[in-house]
């Protein structure tokens, strides 16, 4: 039931992310935000590279069933079966690294079909198809928490902009509460009690998130709400609810959007985090915090193994978050009107 509920959350965020960016590229309105973007060669790089590892997340969602194997195989390990096991570290660094020589025969196969950019593990494992795999889990685990952090934030922040009072006070008190608890106390306390399955990290890490994400919708409904359209829009008597959700929502969505980006970054340093310490995914599930577990015993060998450590860091963290952030700076600039109005 648990692995239904993620593909069905895998599925809604990325319609919902083709449907923002058919929008984003659509709405004449913002054609001065997308040639400023375009105009940025640091923002199309920072485009392409998470456009790519969204398809790689994607291919690595995609199941293929197997008659011979009782699980399900993902379209990316298909797709990359062909890359060879080995006994244990190989070529392009451990030969020089740690003096292990292949054998004659092992040399000729590995001409063929031992192509490893990364080298391999301890186990003989491809170091790069782990880092794609780690991809798939780092984004299921992004926007799944994305689905729990940012429609709760979004709702209870335009409540509580919207309509000041007790309400308001009551929201204010609620966020207030849960910005006081330790995250990270609260997210250990939640997967002791229900588990360590990629669900529960979500649900732990989003329940926990919001509140960044209220406090932004908040002040922006504030300012909003004093606005001619809105005023126009209650004097022909339309409903508080449509006012809400037809006319204030498309007018702050630029700040969710920025969030977005910038939460989803967060969310996959967290995991790391988390399952660097001992308390993110189960064994068995690839991540980059899973590979840091690895690299961690592997640079205290001598000579150090640091190319998993490396694979981990640099290709699989490192990459996504930085071009995360460089994207979330350049929508600020483009969309947000105060930085608009100032150039």
């Amino acid at each position: 039931m648990i692995t239904i509920l993620i593909d069905i959350a895998w599925i809604l965020a990325a319609a919902a992310g083709i449907v923002a960016l058919r929008s984003f590229l659509r709405n004449p309105s913002l054609k001065d935000a997308r040639d400023m973007l375009a105009s940025r060669l640091r923002v199309r790089i920072a485009f392409y590279v998470v456009c790519a590892y969204l398809g790689v997340g994607l291919i690595g969602q995609i199941k293929v069933p197997e008659k011979e194997r009782i699980a399900d195989r993902s379209l990316l390990d298909l797709s990359l079966q062909w890359i060879q096991k080995e006994r244990t570290y190989s070529a392009p660094f451990a030969s020089e690294v740690t003096g292990i020589r292949m054998l004659e025969a092992d040399r000729e196969l590995n001409r063929v079909k031992g192509i490893h950019i990364l080298g391999t593990d301890i186990n003989g494992v491809d170091v790069m198809h782990n880092v794609l795999r780690g991809a798939s889990t780092a984004l299921i685990l992004s926007f799944g928490t994305a689905l729990v952090a940012m429609p709760l934030g979004v709702l209870l922040g335009i409540l509580a902009g919207w309509s000041g009072g007790k309400l308001d006070d009551l929201i204010q008190w609620l966020m207030s509460t849960v910005a006081s608890i330790p995250w990270l106390l609260f997210v250990i306390a939640f997967l002791m009690v229900f588990g360590r399955g990629l669900f529960w990290i979500c649900l732990a890490i989003g329940l926990t998130s919001w509140v960044g994400t209220a406090r932004l919708i908040r002040g922006e409904t504030l300012k909003q709400k004093s606005l001619d359209y809105i005023t126009a829009a209650r004097a022909t008597g339309l409903s508080v609810p449509r006012i809400l959700f037809r006319h204030l929502l498309p007018n702050v969505r630029y700040l969710i959007i920025i969030d977005l980006t910038l939460f989803c970054s967060s969310v996959i340093l967290a995991e790391s985090i988390l399952t660097f310490i001992g308390i993110g995914v189960e064994q068995g599930t690839a991540s980059w915090g899973a590979m840091l577990i690895e690299s961690e015993k592997e640079l205290m060998r001598s000579p150090a193994i640091w190319w998993v450590f490396a694979g981990s860091a640099f290709c699989g963290i490192l990459p996504l978050v930085l071009s995360l952030n460089v994207l979330g700076d350049a929508l600020r600039d483009a969309l947000d009107p105060r930085a608009v109005s100032s150039r």
